[in-house]
C-alpha cells in the first residue's frame, strides 16, 4: 500500500484516528492513535508498504477488540450489551474447570 493512501484513509476518519508522520534519522513512518481503543501504534514505512489497510488498522486495536459471550439459561449473548447489574453479577460468578 502506498503511504499516501494510508494517510488519506486516516484523514477520512478523524473521529477514530489521529496520526503524526515521523521522519528523522532513526525512524520513518506514521504514529497512529486509535481513539476508540485508546492505543498508540507506530507503523514504519516498510510495514505500510507491505501491508493492507485492514490488517494495518487491526494492529491498532492491540487485542482490545474482544467480545465476551456467556451462556445464561441456554442462550448465548454478548456481555457488552448487558446492563451494569448483570455485568457485575458476571464478574462475581464462581468458575470451575472441566
Amino acid at each position: 500500500m502506498e503511504k499516501n493512501r494510508f494517510l488519506e484513509h486516516l484523514k477520512n476518519y478523524p473521529h477514530l484516528y489521529e496520526f503524526e508522520e515521523k521522519n528523522d534519522s532513526e525512524y520513518s513512518g506514521v504514529l497512529v492513535r486509535d481513539k476508540e481503543y485508546h492505543t498508540i501504534t507506530f507503523f514504519s514505512d516498510d510495514a505500510i508498504k507491505e501491508g493492507e489497510i485492514v490488517s494495518l488498522l487491526k494492529n491498532t486495536h492491540h487485542g482490545r477488540n474482544v467480545e465476551w459471550i456467556s451462556r445464561v439459561t441456554g442462550y448465548f449473548s454478548k456481555i457488552n450489551s448487558w446492563n451494569k447489574g448483570k455485568k457485575s453479577e458476571f464478574k462475581d460468578r464462581y468458575r470451575t474447570g472441566i
